[in-house]
């Protein structure tokens, strides 16, 4: 059975199993099954208790990616990537994102392969071409320049 996140689901004796299919970033980079990984945990909401809590499935999905691992990459394009701040990279280089916005596992998992996926796009852009020229300094307040009331 193939499920709308990216992989195939087997329903087995402890619950369910999620198989992930790779994660195709761009075109020349796509992420290996086997470097994606996902835990499961439950939010608690404001106006309940720890016990209400415990009874929920857990929904909140936080997808990690080994992408020290990954073919396609120049050394520049991985160093991006593992110094992008919302990837939230560890000393190992594995990257995670979290999604719970949905009370669906199933969702919630679709949602952070798109999140991982458009965040690793953005860490992949180029930095700004430098011109060149130094920016122009910003003018000082002084005997021409008033202060705004």
């Amino acid at each position: 059975m193939s499920g709308p996140e990216g992989g195939s689901t087997v329903h087995g004796g402890r619950g369910i199993v999620t198989r992930m299919d790779p994660l195709n970033v761009r075109r020349g980079f796509t992420i290996p099954a086997d470097l994606l990984s996902t835990a499961y945990t439950r939010a608690l909401a404001p106006d309940e208790d720890a016990a209400e809590a415990a009874r929920k499935t857990p929904s909140v999905v936080e997808l990690r990616c080994e992408v020290r691992r990954a073919h396609g990459l120049t050394p520049e394009e991985l160093e991006r990537i593992v110094s992008y701040r919302p990837l939230r990279a560890d000393s190992r280089g594995t990257v995670r994102v979290s999604c719970g916005d949905f009370a669906s596992r199933v969702k919630n998992l679709a949602g952070a392969r798109e999140l991982l996926r458009r965040l690793l796009l953005e860490a992949l852009e180029p930095p700004p071409a430098d011109d060149g020229e130094p920016e122009a300094p910003r003018p000082k307040r002084g005997p021409g320049l008033r202060k705004r009331s």
